[in-house]
């Protein structure tokens, strides 16, 4: 502070910041499918990529565990890398009638692999 008398210095204090987080696996969450007929669905989820570019695709099949989900996957597709989250989607065809399907969304970039709860939907007779 300064005025007519004189001039006075203050304690030197410091400060850090915490600047942006560094880039991580990506978060998922699998959603609802929706409009599910006898043999289409659209599965649906979100994807942050945590600021790294990342990719997703879902996991489906008859198998509650999806365990044997081999050539059973939606291409993948980039979900970007920023930092918020993004609104996935994957119509697929070909399913039987009357059936039970299982899936999840999964992401992946640099960081690692994520994958998302498993829901579930039965197609229409």
């Amino acid at each position: 502070a300064q005025n007519q008398f004189g001039t006075v210095n203050g304690t030197i204090l410091s400060f850090t910041t915490t600047g942006p987080a560094a880039p991580a696996k990506p978060a998922v969450d699998t959603k609802s499918a929706t409009a599910v007929a006898t043999s289409t669905a659209t599965l649906r989820g979100t994807v942050n990529p945590t600021g790294a570019a990342t990719t997703y695709w879902f996991e489906y099949g008859v198998d509650s565990l999806l365990g044997s989900i081999i050539g059973s996957g939606t291409a993948h597709q980039s979900a970007g890398s920023g930092t918020a989250n993004v609104d996935v989607t994957a119509n697929i065809s070909g399913l039987s009638p009357n059936t039970r399907y299982y899936f999840r969304v999964v992401g992946q970039n640099q960081h690692g692999t994520v994958r998302g709860d498993i829901e579930n939907f039965r197609t229409e007779k």
